[in-house]
């Protein structure tokens, strides 16, 4: 049987969350239902959410922000 893994339908694309700060256990939390990602820190406020349109953990921790046009 093939192991489920965690769908990520959020990250954070804040630019001043873009670092991560400390345990990576403190990278998940639940926005609008659904898991979400920030690189940063999931307890401190000022997230910018993003819909991935669903990926994996993997993906959203390997995601970089694109700079500005």
């Amino acid at each position: 049987m093939q192991e489920k893994r965690a769908i990520i339908h959020f990250r954070c694309v804040s630019a001043d969350h873009q670092q991560l700060r400390g345990s990576a256990s403190d990278t998940l939390t639940i926005h609008e239902g659904k898991w979400a990602y920030c690189p940063h820190d999931v307890r401190i406020v000022g997230h910018e959410w993003s819909d991935t349109g669903g990926v994996t953990l993997e993906a959203a921790r390997s995601a970089q922000r694109r700079p500005a046009k």
